[in-house]
């Protein structure tokens, strides 16, 4: 009889197991960052926002390092329901939406301060409305951070581009500023990078300064230039239907639930003068551009942007005055 009552114990207590974790809405979230970085510390936050907030109704499970794929097949997989959510870099996000690529318009910013000012005051709603019709919900923007010249030579002076051997990534962005110096562009995958430096088929590229230090370029390519010739904010998207297939609740315990971007942007920001601290003290060249030297830089990319912007078609050519007027009401 005593076993008979532990047995119908514990298959009661299975069952309630059981009904528990069928009961529990599972939302997986792709990124290509790596574990304890910024960007996979902002989404821990999340996950234990969220579990806190549902009572563990709604659990996030994060998949770093690209672990679902590289980000640009990501988002096609994010429009069509088949991975729940996509943390996105700045270059995903300028790739499909051709008007937030305005935003990376070679050396338009100066401040970091009024790009903010136009994401979360003058133009979000527009720009997070462009990335719903790509068949997705836009939950927050993200931080992807200025890019800046690295190079086996000090490029310092715009002169001294001509004719050099860049690694240009294949975007409108990138293929703009190089051509508008002179460079000698080659257009390879970022992954492919330090392989070419070390054969000599590029001699310098692009980078934020996380990647900058974290993937060891300045090992082939030392000389780091403060140019932040642009800047890069990439965002967190979650499919229409996991969205849809929530409950009201959910759908604001998610929102709730991620934490103020600004204080991601600020991390990110504090990481990469830190990183870039630590390279100079380790004997690596930084070069901190004067003010001549950057308006030269400017000088030789300004005269191409209306080319670019047609480049990125009708969409960016009608948001170009926009974009411009909002740069002048944050304060540029």
């Amino acid at each position: 009889m005593k076993k008979a009552l532990l047995s119908a114990a514990s298959a009661i207590a299975l069952a309630i197991v059981a009904q528990a974790a069928a009961a529990q809405t599972v939302i997986k979230v792709a990124t290509l960052a790596p574990p304890n970085t910024p960007w996979t510390a902002h989404l821990e936050a999340w996950k234990a926002n969220v579990a806190k907030a549902s009572g563990g109704d709604l659990e996030i499970q994060i998949f770093p390092s690209a672990q679902l794929g590289n980000e640009f097949e990501v988002f096609r997989q994010v429009q069509r329901g088949r991975i729940d959510v996509g943390a996105f870099s700045g270059a995903v996000i300028a790739e499909n939406i051709p008007e937030v690529a305005l935003m990376s318009t070679p050396f338009l910013f100066k401040d970091a301060a009024t790009i903010d000012c136009v994401y979360d005051k003058q133009l979000g709603d527009e720009f997070s409305a462009l990335i719903e019709d790509k068949g997705m919900k836009f939950l927050q923007w993200q931080e992807t951070g200025w890019v800046y010249i690295y190079a086996q030579d000090d490029l310092s002076d715009v002169a001294d581009a001509e004719g050099y051997k860049i690694r240009v990534s294949p975007t409108p962005i990138s293929r703009m500023l190089w051509n508008s110096v002179g460079a000698a562009g080659v257009e390879i995958p970022y992954a492919e990078v330090p392989a070419a430096l070390q054969t000599g088929l590029v001699r310098g590229g692009e980078s934020a300064a996380i990647s900058f230090v974290a993937f060891g370029l300045g090992k082939v390519a030392p000389h780091f230039m403060r140019t932040a010739q642009y800047h890069m904010a990439g965002a967190v998207t979650i499919s229409n239907r996991k969205w849809n297939s929530l409950s009201k609740e959910q759908q604001q315990i998610l929102v709730d639930g991620l934490p103020p971007v600004q204080g991601m942007r600020d991390g990110l920001r504090g990481t990469s003068e830190y990183l870039l601290g630590k390279y100079v003290e380790a004997g690596g060249p930084v070069h901190k551009l004067s003010d001549a030297q950057l308006a030269a830089w400017r000088a030789k990319v300004e005269p191409n942007w209306p080319a670019y912007v047609a480049e990125l078609g009708d969409g960016a050519k009608a948001m170009w005055p926009q974009v411009l007027k909002a740069k002048t009401a944050c304060g540029e």
